[in-house]
């Protein structure tokens, strides 16, 4: 019959996950190999802790003889709630078959609230994850022991950069993934400027416009193509071709005659 990682302890922060999860790193406390059985699912109690390793789905890694696809207790649980990095479930008032043995049984007649935590190992990019699942009641939460009460605990130090929360990474990479990209944020538009004629009519002449500037945005057609668009009118070629020569520059005019034979 497997045993818990930790019984009679409750989890005050993530330093008491991490210590607990070092501890099972180092051998000092077991790690579940396989999913609880019917008699270990009647025997968990308030202040039970589990650690266990998820299997990886990626083909590449070697097998862990423990880790485990998913973990199941055989209990049914409402909507999880966020907790710093944890995440709380509580036991639904159902009369699930694993509620009425628990209840048989005397073990408990309240409902039970789970704590889950779980990292990487090693960081992010390491596919090792680990969880930890520790049990305990609303009138029972203050009455375990801690990390501090426990000396072969307590002296244990984490090593930085050991464990990170895959809660809090699943997180940022969601909020990365769904960060539109610099040219897509609403000001951060790339614009061009390009000088044009204003041909709109005038009272001298039907033609003749002032210079000005015109401001293009770059935008996505509705097939995704790349298109620019400028928003003014070209002057009429019959409009340019009856325009007469400027006068040039004298010193213009010095250098090309100087080209002549």
């Amino acid at each position: 019959m497997q045993q818990p990682t930790c019984r009679n302890t409750r989890i005050r922060n993530v330093h008491d996950a991490q210590v607990i999860l070092h501890a099972v790193w180092l051998k000092r406390l077991p790690m579940l190999h396989r999913r609880l059985d019917d008699e270990e699912r009647q025997a968990l109690a308030p202040g039970d802790i589990y650690v266990w390793e998820e299997r990886s789905n990626n083909p590449m890694d070697a097998p862990s003889l423990e880790a485990m696809q998913r973990f199941t207790d055989g209990r049914s649980w409402g909507p999880s709630k966020a907790r710093d990095d944890f995440l709380v479930y509580r036991e639904k008032d159902v009369p699930s078959r694993s509620s009425l043995m628990t209840r048989n049984n005397g073990l408990q007649s309240m409902q039970l609230i789970k704590q889950t935590y779980s990292a990487f190992v090693d960081g992010p990019a390491n596919t090792r994850k680990w969880h930890l699942n520790a049990y305990y009641t609303q009138e029972t939460a203050n009455s375990f022991k801690t990390i501090d009460d426990i000396p072969e605990l307590r002296a244990i130090p984490v090593p930085r950069d050991k464990y990170h929360c895959a809660r809090t990474s699943a997180l940022r990479k969601a909020q990365r993934a769904a960060r539109p990209s610099p040219s897509a944020e609403e000001g951060a538009a790339v614009h061009l400027s390009a000088t044009y004629v204003d041909v709109s009519p005038s009272p001298t002449s039907p033609y003749l416009g002032k210079r000005g500037s015109a401001t293009a945005s770059p935008g996505y057609s509705a097939d995704g193509r790349f298109e620019l668009s400028l928003e003014c009118r070209l002057a009429p070629l019959e409009y340019l071709q009856s325009l007469s020569p400027g006068t040039r520059d004298p010193v213009d005019e010095q250098v090309l005659r100087s080209f002549r034979r």
